[in-house]
This record gives structure tokens, C-alpha cells and sequence, in this order.
């Protein structure tokens, strides 16, 4: 196949913007159609912002819109270059009004003269009526192509305004016929958006019989009310100032307990991909908030939770692309950086206890931050030794008793103590259960450093022996043991224990207590003892019970797994048919996170509260 002269094709605007809608429209789809709708809208728009108008109606159907403004009216009528205007304005490219037009001075959408063209050309039916010169005047458009040479006047009248309607052509957009082109809660946030940015304005949108109306009376702080959600200090930062070019940047943040959430406007419009003021921003906070408290943090740690906006208006905006989602101004970033700045030291001064809120919790999350690196660094580095471990084949210690099969049906005891391990050894089921003896109290991994923890003996022994890995390595198919048990005595060091051992699955493999593999292996609480013959009551109510139907039998305490012998474990916790074993079970994961941390962290002050609030002491024997 050859390359040469006769392969150019030369292509006029419409059939360009006909075969390629989405190198005009930035899109293609439902998606093109919308922002050929936002092209549209945009027109409108910059009559509202010029004071022309304070309405801009839009009637909505599945598949076709019209969209009313009342600002001038779109020009019509011959000058030196053509015989009607208004067919150059839908038709042509770069044919625009507001390339320096003192009328539209001091910031618009529209700005190329492509948009509403493009438009134009990619529609079935495009309809415009324009009011002006005392007159309403008609034009038709189909497939791009005009269907009169001039503008037919329908009435005189003194009302100003255009009125747009438009049919996209399926076919050229790529949508198919039992696909709708327009999504109704799209264009309402469109609209809701667009109306805090114009203030004042009322956007009405008609749709399914239904009208709704928009409007804003306080513009950008009517949107961070909306945006806002759980806010971390009462007070927000404020800012707004005109440069001697006339642009005017308007600043809000706040910080949230939620994420980093950025956003930019100019000319009333939603640039989704940010651009140079959001730049500026995030230097503002950066350089101001280290400044004012003398510290070091990182960027993008102060930004955590902050919810910031930025209102621009510009009277040359520069965008990357037709459909503006992205603002290029250089002198736009060291505006919003001015403005920031001036506004946040304004909020540290008025707002102290504010901003030394904000200060102090940054603080803890740099603490926090630091020990999340030192964590994963450990983490990382016991997965080296684990590697190297398994292919020395370590050997775990003697108070670790391994069973003859692995897997699913597998459950590995962990008990309180060697005397405990003793009397279970004999007791136990050799095939299947496996046994491990913990000294004392395990190692807090909520109050000690991550990296101090994995080297606790303890630690390491139970990770090493389930064989699954950890946190973001944790694989449930590697491991040795389907289940764990946990085995203490029934008393408040026992109970402790559990709490301690149940906390480092919590934060080292969590995914394994919600599949439930972690369980309490029940110690019982009391005997009654006949004719050489035991039963067990595990809590009082059982024992109040087990009374009444055996009143003869002589009542004992059991004093803990290390004074019950081989046959009082083999009778009760060891015998599967008849013992305790309860699974661990989480019903809400983010409560169960919240108290643990609150019981078992470090946070001492919640914990005492806690206590206060939910324990009766006067029932506490001495």
C-alpha cells in the first residue's frame, strides 16, 4: 500500500467533527453528549455571569434538551464576512464573539468558538431561537447542515435571550438505540454545582413532568456546606482577593475527618482534573502551616482530611483541552498560593485553639506514620527470616507440641502455662490437635512498636507455627492449622490473656478472626463430684442449675488449668462432644476495632472513662 500526495485527505469542520465527535467534545458516548450539553450550558452561563439574566431553564427528555437563557441574545443578521452570523456561530469553527470583546470581560466558559459548533454539526435536529433587535428569530439546523440561508423571524418582541434545542445524532456518538443520551442526575449535579459558582442565578430543570429549581444565595460557601462532612474544628479559613489584572481567586478548607478533597472552579465551571491553582494550594498549606507551627510535616499529611476549594475568575482562562477540565494559567497558582496564605494565617490568628487542634492531631499522625514505617519495615524484615527459617527447617521450641496431620481439620491449642500443657498432652487428640504453652502474658501489639513485638519469642512461635504469613501476606491455603483455640483459666489474668492473644491476630491477621478460625476453648468453673463420677458447670447460673438436679453431689471450684488433672481435662475440655469451643465471631468490625484499641491501646484516659461508665465497683470483692 502506498503513502503518497494522494493519500492527504483535506477534511472540512463538520465532517472533521462528524467522524472524530470526541476530539471536540473530549469524549465519546453518553459521556461526549453530556459535555456537548456542558458546551451549551456554558453559553448560557456566561450571559448570567455578565449580569444578563438571573433564569436559565433547562427541559430535559432521554434524548434531546433545550437549554433558555435571558442574557442578549445570540447575534444574527449579515456582516462583512457572511450573510447571517447566527449559521457561522453553529457551524464554524473559532467564530466567537468573546475573543476580545469588552462585553464579556472579566471571565467566561466559552472561549474557543468550537463548542457549540461542534455541537451543532453532531446533532440530528439543533434548534436556536434568539431574541434581540426586537424580535424572535428562528433557525434549523439538521446534520450540521442549516436549512434556511437566513434567520426567519417568528414575532416581534422585546424579550432578550436565546433558547437552544438540540437532537444527538446516536449513530455519530456511538450509542445504541435503547440507550438513553442523557442521565437526569447527572445534569441535575451539573446544575446544582454550577449554581453556587454563579450566586444568584435560579438553573430550573424540567424532566418527567417534574420542575426543580437550583439557586444559591452564598455561592461558594453554600458548596462547602455540602462538600463538608464531619468537620475536625468549628471554624473554616476563608479568602478572597482581586488582583490588579482583574482575576478574583476565592478560597475555603477545612479539615475533616474524611479524605483529602480538592476542588476547582473558573468562570463558574467545574475543572474535574484540577489544574495550576490547585497547585498552588497545596504549596500554600505545605510552606503556611510549617511556618506557624515550626515544624517539619509533609505534605501531603497536612492535607489529610482537608476539604479545599478554589473559586477562580478569569478573563483569559487557558485550558488543556475543549472541554476545560483542566486549568493551565501560570499566574493562577501564584494567586491561590497569595490567598491561602494571607487566609490561613487570618484563621491561626482568630482561631488558635482551632488551629493548635490541628496542629496537635498532625502531630500524632506523624507519630503514627513513623511507626507505620518502622512496622512495615519489621514486617518486612520477619519475612526474610521466616523465608530463611523455612529452609533450615527451625524447629519450634519444646513447650510447642505438633500434631501428626495439618490443615483444615488441624486446630492448634494455645494454653496458659507449662503445668496447663502438661495435664491437655495426654488429653488431647495427637492426630489433629496440636498444643503450645505461652509464659505469662503475651506481648501487647497495641501498646509496643510492631518491629518490638515480632521479636517477642511468643510472637514469632504462633506466626511461625500457622505458617500463613501476615497483614497483606496473610494467606488462609497456607495455613498449618484451620483453627486456634485459646485455653486459660476462668479467671480475669486468663481472661486477660485471651484479650492479649485475640489482639495479636486482631492486628497481625485479622482476615483470619473474621473467618472464623479464632476460638475460646472453655476452662470450667466448677465440679460436683459423686461416686467417683465429675460434671462440670463452666459459669453460676450452670452451677445454680446443675444444683438443683444433682443436691446430693459435694460442689468444687476448679482452681485453673494448671491444678486439673489428665482425666478432668480429657471429661471436660478435651472431650469433643461435650466441650466449650466458641468462636471469636465480629458482627461490626469497625466497633470491634474501636474497642480494642480503646482496651487494649494506649490511650489511657478512654480506658479509664470506659471503666467508669460501664463497671459497677462496689460489686468487685477486694
Amino acid at each position: 500500500m502506498s503513502y503518497d500526495a494522494n493519500s492527504i485527505q483535506v477534511k472540512d469542520f463538520r465532517s472533521a467533527c462528524r467522524s472524530l465527535p470526541g476530539m471536540y467534545l473530549g469524549a465519546s458516548g453518553t459521556d461526549a453528549v453530556f459535555n456537548a450539553f456542558l458546551e451549551i450550558l456554558n453559553n448560557s452561563c456566561d450571559e448570567a455571569m455578565m449580569g444578563r439574566g438571573n433564569k436559565i431553564i433547562i427541559d430535559l427528555k432521554d434524548n434531546e434538551v433545550s437549554c433558555t437563557d435571558f442574557g442578549a441574545g445570540a447575534p444574527r443578521g449579515s456582516n462583512k464576512d457572511c450573510e447571517e452570523v447566527l449559521i457561522e456561530i453553529y457551524t464554524s469553527a473559532h467564530s466567537s464573539g468573546k475573543f476580545s470583546n469588552e462585553a464579556y470581560k472579566g471571565g467566561v466558559r466559552g472561549c474557543f468558538g468550537i463548542g457549540a459548533s461542534a455541537v451543532c454539526v453532531c446533532c440530528k435536529e439543533f434548534e436556536v431561537i434568539t431574541k434581540r433587535d426586537g424580535g424572535k428569530w428562528y433557525l434549523l439546523f439538521k446534520d450540521g447542515i442549516p436549512q434556511s440561508k437566513k434567520a426567519e423571524c417568528l414575532e416581534k418582541t422585546k424579550e432578550t435571550g436565546t433558547c437552544v434545542h438540540f437532537v444527538p445524532d446516536k449513530e455519530i456518538f456511538g450509542i445504541s438505540d435503547d440507550t438513553s443520551c442523557f442521565d437526569y442526575k447527572r445534569v441535575k449535579e451539573e446544575l446544582i454545582n454550577t449554581s453556587y459558582f454563579i450566586p444568584n442565578v435560579s438553573f430550573v430543570l424540567n424532566y418527567n413532568g417534574k420542575t426543580e429549581t437550583f439557586l444559591s444565595k452564598n455561592g461558594l460557601k453554600d458548596f462547602a456546606e455540602k462538600q463538608i462532612k464531619n468537620p475536625l474544628h468549628k471554624n473554616y479559613i476563608y479568602g478572597k482577593k482581586i488582583f490588579p489584572d482583574e482575576t478574583m481567586v476565592e478560597v475555603f478548607a477545612q479539615w475533616t475527618k474524611g479524605k483529602e478533597k480538592g476542588f476547582l472552579f473558573s468562570n463558574g465551571a467545574l475543572n474535574i482534573d484540577g489544574g495550576t491553582p490547585i497547585s498552588g494550594a497545596k504549596t500554600a498549606f505545605s510552606r503556611t502551616v510549617n511556618n506557624l507551627s515550626g515544624k517539619t510535616f509533609d505534605s501531603d499529611m497536612i492535607r489529610r482530611g482537608l476539604v479545599y476549594i478554589v473559586n477562580v475568575r478569569i478573563a483569559r482562562p487557558v485550558y488543556q483541552n475543549q472541554v476545560k477540565n483542566r486549568l493551565l494559567n501560570n499566574e493562577c497558582k501564584g494567586y491561590t498560593q497569595t490567598v491561602f496564605t494571607e487566609a490561613i494565617k487570618d484563621f491561626a490568628k482568630k482561631n488558635p485553639e482551632d488551629f493548635d487542634k490541628i496542629i496537635g492531631l498532625l502531630d500524632k499522625e506523624q507519630r503514627a506514620d513513623e511507626a507505620a514505617e518502622k512496622a512495615r519495615n519489621a514486617i518486612l524484615s520477619y519475612e526474610k527470616k521466616e523465608t530463611e527459617n523455612k529452609k533450615k527447617k527451625i524447629q519450634l521450641p519444646d513447650k510447642f507440641k505438633d500434631c501428626e496431620k495439618h490443615g483444615e481439620e488441624a486446630m492448634l491449642i494455645v494454653c496458659e502455662g507449662n503445668s496447663a500443657l502438661a495435664g491437655l498432652l495426654p488429653a488431647r487428640d495427637v492426630g489433629v490437635e496440636a498444643l503450645y504453652a505461652v509464659r505469662g502474658k503475651v506481648k501487647n501489639l497495641l501498646k509496643h512498636p510492631l518491629d518490638e513485638c515480632l521479636e517477642n519469642q511468643e510472637v514469632s512461635d504462633i506466626i511461625m507455627a500457622l505458617g500463613c504469613g501476615i497483614q497483606s501476606k496473610y494467606n488462609s491455603k497456607k495455613l498449618n492449622y484451620g483453627k486456634v483455640a485459646i485455653a486459660v483459666d476462668a479467671d480475669s489474668d486468663g481472661f486477660n490473656i485471651m484479650c492479649l492473644i485475640s489482639t495479636l491476630f486482631w492486628v497481625l491477621m485479622p482476615d483470619f478472626i473474621k473467618e472464623g478460625r479464632l476460638c475460646w476453648l472453655r476452662a470450667p468453673l466448677y465440679h460436683l463430684t459423686k461416686n467417683n463420677k465429675r460434671i462440670f458447670a463452666y459459669n453460676d447460673e450452670e452451677l445454680k442449675e446443675l444444683k438443683k438436679k444433682y443436691p446430693d453431689w459435694s460442689q468444687g471450684r476448679m482452681k485453673g488449668l494448671g491444678e486439673m488433672t489428665a482425666e478432668d481435662m480429657e471429661l471436660s475440655m478435651m472431650n469433643k462432644k461435650e466441650r466449650r469451643l466458641e468462636v471469636l465471631t465480629i458482627h461490626d468490625v469497625e466497633l470491634v476495632k474501636e474497642s480494642i484499641e480503646m482496651l487494649m491501646g494506649t490511650e489511657v484516659e478512654k480506658r479509664r472513662d470506659f471503666l467508669f461508665e460501664n463497671v459497677d465497683f462496689s460489686k468487685i470483692n477486694n
